[in-house]
């Protein structure tokens, strides 16, 4: 029974591939917002892209640097979801972003820690990424405390996402 199981497990395994699918820029202005009071702050625009063709994905990781444009000493957290954050009704509307209460289409994704620097290496992983992976579209947003009171923008730069496909 232990080879019987063994052995399905080594074909699995060799039925399976690492594809890797570039991801765009997201640029995420906070003008002002020190603290995102517990709720998590959406682009105003998802980040789309052509899915992959690719029918069976068994997993996923994307990895990624978010670049400030001021030094910061915080550590953030990331959320994904799928659902347009103009069309919750729980979401306040900004200038240039959605701040929305944490939610069962909400998913924490992963975070970064900043310490005195500008740029932060980030790993992402969940159900929401994804499901926003097939569609080909998700919303990236952040919770954060911490923030310096001048403007900020934020961009999540050379994004990949390495998915795990086959049976």
């Amino acid at each position: 029974m232990r080879r019987a199981a063994w052995l399905l497990g080594l074909l699995l395994a060799a039925c399976s591939a690492t594809l890797t699918v570039p991801l765009p820029d997201q640029v995420l202005d906070l003008p002002g917002l020190t603290d995102t009071a517990g709720q998590v702050a959406y682009p105003k625009e998802p980040l789309s892209f052509d899915p992959p063709p690719v029918s069976v994905i068994r997993g996923i990781r994307v990895e990624g640097i978010l670049e400030a444009s001021l030094p910061l000493n915080a550590t953030i957290e990331f959320y994904a979801r799928t659902q347009d954050p103009k069309t919750d009704p729980s979401c306040q509307a900004f200038a240039s972003f959605y701040l929305c209460p944490v939610g069962p289409g909400d998913e924490k994704a992963g975070e970064a820690a900043f310490q005195g620097s500008t740029q932060a290496a980030f790993t992402l992983q969940g159900n929401r990424l994804l499901e926003g992976l097939r569609a080909g579209r998700f919303f990236l947003g952040l919770k954060a405390s911490g923030l310096p009171l001048e403007p900020l923008t934020l961009t999540f730069k050379n994004m990949k996402a390495y998915l795990t496909v086959g049976l």
